[in-house]
Parts: C-alpha cells; structure tokens; sequence
C-alpha cells in the first residue's frame, strides 16, 4: 500500500462524515433553506424579532451572488470551542467543527458576542462587560484592515450575514422555531435587539 492510500484510510477512520457529499466544487444549495428558516422564525418567533428578520430576509440574496464568498462557517463558535494561549492571549485553535457548513462569507461572526459579555443568572440573563463597545470597535477595526478594506456595501452585507448566523443559530429550540422559555432566544433578544 503506498503512503496516499494509507493516509486516505486513516483519515476515513477520525473524520467525521459530512450531511453534503458532492463533487469538489459543488456548494450545497443553503440559500432555499436559509430562506425557509428565517421564514420560520418570522412566523414562529415572538412578534419583538418581525422588524429584525423583516430588515434582514430580503438581504439574504445578496449572500449568495457570485461576488460574495461561499466559505466554512462554524456553527456554533462558543467561548469553549476557541482555545486561547494564556501567556500570549492569541487564538491557537478553534474545535468542534462537526456542525460546520459552507455558507456565505460572515454567518459566523455573531461568536464576536460572546466573547463581549457573560450568561448572567439574574433576570437579564446576558450582560456586556464594561468595555464592550471598545472591544467590538478594536475588532471590527482590525477586521476591516485585515480584510484590505470594505466598501459600505460589503459593511452591509457583513452586518445582514452576521445576524443571519445569529438567528439560525440561536432561534430554533428542537428543530422548531424557539419559544420565551429558551435560554437561546433570550441571547438572541439581548443581542439583535439592542
């Protein structure tokens, strides 16, 4: 057996099997199922979330135009799944890929949220640290200048792809859209209604 087919059977062994199998270069079609989804969440969540999906449903088809990046979203980026380097405080690794998918370019970029503020056990139940608001400026600052600059445009379609992620990770409770009871809904509340 040469080293290739070796390599290909021990990866078959860890890796974990993905929902879409297709031909490389194929992306799977998300933009009907986002769709469905925050329509779902329209009609399903309380009536405080309508203006916000309202602001945001028509925007999703320009997520999926051919100038906007297709790109591998963690679904679920949780202060737990980032691994930080204590002397340095520079990410090393980020874990837990296994609900990953690819999307359009910024549906993972609500994680910024919670590395802003803590799960309170008062009737808040989220809350930002002190320097929120200069932490998130640093971020979005340094993001913009990583990304070699970002027109208005592409600043809008960021913020609509960032709460898109935002509400399809956090609005639905068991496959159905979330009710008042549902500690995902009451962060979704603190941070797209702010």
């Amino acid at each position: 057996m040469d080293l290739l087919q070796s390599i290909e059977q021990a990866y078959c062994g860890f890796a974990p099997h993905h929902k879409y199998q297709g031909k490389l270069g194929q992306i799977p079609p998300n933009f009907d199922k986002y769709l469905s989804q925050l329509q779902q969440l329209r009609e399903g969540l309380p009536k405080r979330f309508r203006s916000k999906l309202d602001e945001i449903i028509p925007q999703l088809p320009d997520l999926f135009t051919e100038g906007w990046p297709l790109v591998p979203n963690h679904t679920d980026l949780l202060e737990n799944n980032i691994h930080v380097d204590k002397a340095t405080g520079r990410i090393v690794g980020i874990c837990d890929w296994g609900g990953a998918e690819v999307g359009p370019f910024g549906m993972s970029l609500g994680g910024l949220e919670i590395m802003l503020g803590t799960l309170t056990t008062t009737g808040d139940f989220w809350r930002y640290h002190p320097n929120h608001q200069e932490l998130r400026d640093h971020f979005w600052t340094l993001f913009y200048h990583y990304l070699g600059g970002a027109s208005d445009k592409q600043k809008r379609r960021i913020e609509a792809a960032r709460l898109i992620g935002l509400f399809l990770a956090n609005g639905f409770q068991q496959g159905r859209p979330a009710t008042e009871e549902s500690e995902d809904l009451r962060f979704l509340g603190a941070i797209v209604l702010k």
